[in-house]
């Protein structure tokens, strides 16, 4: 099992190109049926519902293997409780703030592991982009703007109603 934010839709789709069954979660019940349609196992709306409750119901009390973030601080501890024991937590942003609260305890009992990511290095994207390419990933494209509208760009953006990203075209 996988859990993963929606933000993170790519993960989304090379989790299921690998097989790995998909947890995703959002504030917004629409974003979940989209991340459903794409391939997702299961959705959880982060504002009704205890993310980590729901999770663990869902995989009968185990848990998931991986936790891949982006947030940072508001659903560290949802992230933790979701893990198995010797799950991962991997970690890309700290949007909500980077100092989410540690509990030493449950690290060390469950043995966990908490990893940080980047892009990786050279070797490494072209490992991905190889395999993005034998399995067809492409990205989420929301909405594309001409330069010259870029404020409704961001006014999209800031609106948090995106699906996606967000273009902007040079030309």
């Amino acid at each position: 099992n996988t859990a993963t934010t929606l933000v993170l839709k790519t993960p989304l789709q090379l989790a299921k190109a690998m097989g790995a069954k998909v947890i995703v979660t959002s504030r917004d019940d629409a974003k979940l049926q989209r991340a459903l349609a794409m391939g997702a196992d299961f959705g959880v709306n982060s504002s009704t519902q205890d993310v980590a409750k729901a999770v663990l119901a869902h995989t009968g009390g185990r848990g998931v293997d991986v936790v891949i973030e982006n947030v940072g601080a508001a659903v560290w501890s949802a992230a933790m409780k979701s893990l198995v024991r010797g799950g991962r937590l991997v970690t890309c942003g700290a949007t909500t703030g980077d100092q989410p609260p540690a509990d030493l305890r449950r690290i060390f009992i469950r043995q966990l592991q908490i990893l940080g990511s980047t892009l990786g290095d050279y070797s490494e994207f072209s490992d991905l982009l190889g395999f993005v390419g034998r399995h067809g990933i492409t990205p989420v494209i929301d909405s594309e703007y001409p330069l010259a509208q870029v404020h409704a760009a961001l006014s999209r953006l800031e609106s948090g109603q995106q699906f996606g990203k967000i273009g902007l075209n040079l030309q």
